[in-house]
């Protein structure tokens, strides 16, 4: 049997990927290497029509064709766009019974699509990046997936879920069922708090500390950027203690004694407020109305980052 394939599922379905960036790149051809029939919709003024074509998979450029031509709909563009492509084209469009399957369920727990009664409703959410995506696949290295259901309306959404997963993560897949409550909102958490958020203030506020106490920008910048990837590496592959286990002493007991005083009581007072926003819902509101009045404070904020001095450094060093 080709891997992540049930002929009782998955033979003679046509799966629509609406989206080709990092994620829907490597789901498209993980599935497609799966044994599943692909198809791709790019919109036609779209520059990466000829990468998807590169990679020998089928690209639809007519939305409504796309939609109508899908028994599985697989829903990855950004989630700000989802809800007004979703009524657009899928919801009219999408033959009935078909299945909506997201990789993140933002929308659907927030309200922002509601699927019609016919529709399956799927997540299948991959742990990974979809470069990393791929490339566990390729190698046949675990694959952790998230799962649920948020509708079964023909009976089958349960065992589609398992499917696609094995599809997507190829047989060394990892699937771990949840629910689209609780996916959403520790994905947005982790993004704000550790992942994104987090790191990137940690590292910049560790930069402007040593710049501000008069060390070479240049050595800052490799001892609080650069180094991070071979300990995210260490993290990744050997977890908290395994990782302190391959460090120095004075690094481990650094560790040890210093990590707790810089995330004390009041940081993590301050992750449970931005935890509160986001199961509140604050959080979407406040996306959702910067979105609906052209981003001002994301296009703000990212203009003040860009002149932070560690950018200077790092466009100096990485010529």
């Amino acid at each position: 049997m080709l891997i992540g394939s049930n002929p009782m599922i998955s033979k003679g379905q046509k799966i629509t990927f609406f989206g080709f960036g990092s994620q829907g790149r490597a789901q498209a051809l993980n599935a497609r290497d799966s044994g599943w029939k692909v198809s791709v919709f790019l919109r036609a003024e779209s520059k990466r029509i000829a990468e998807a074509q590169k990679e020998k998979l089928t690209v639809v450029t007519d939305p409504k064709e796309s939609a109508q031509n899908a028994d599985i709909a697989v829903l990855l563009l950004p989630d700000t766009e989802q809800p007004e492509f979703y009524k657009t084209f899928l919801e009219p469009h999408l033959p009935k019974g078909a299945s909506l399957v997201f990789a993140h369920g933002f929308n659907i727990h927030f309200k922002q699509i509601t699927p019609r009664p016919d529709l399956d409703c799927l997540l299948v959410a991959p742990s990974l990046q979809g470069d990393a995506l791929r490339q566990h696949y390729i190698n046949k290295e675990p694959v952790p997936i998230l799962t649920a259901v948020a509708q079964d309306a023909n009976d089958r959404a349960y065992r589609l879920v398992e499917d696609l997963a094995g599809a997507i993560g190829g047989k060394n897949m990892k699937v771990f069922p949840t629910s689209f409550k609780e996916e959403t909102e520790t994905d947005l958490f982790a993004e704000q708090a550790v992942l994104c958020g987090g790191m990137n203030a940690l590292v910049k506020a560790g930069f402007d500390t040593l710049a501000a106490a008069g060390y070479n920008p240049n050595i800052a910048y490799y001892s609080c950027l650069k180094e991070l990837k071979a300990m995210a590496d260490g993290l990744y592959k050997y977890g908290i203690q395994g990782l302190r286990q391959r460090i120095s002493g004075t690094a481990r007991y650094g560790d040890l004694t210093r990590g707790p005083r810089l995330i004390d009581e009041k940081v993590r007072q301050t992750m449970q407020t931005i935890l509160g926003e986001i199961c509140s819902g604050k959080f979407t509101e406040e996306l959702l109305q910067d979105k609906s009045a052209g981003w001002p404070k994301l296009n703000r904020r990212n203009e003040e980052e860009k002149k932070h001095l560690i950018e200077e450094i790092r466009t100096k060093i990485e010529k």
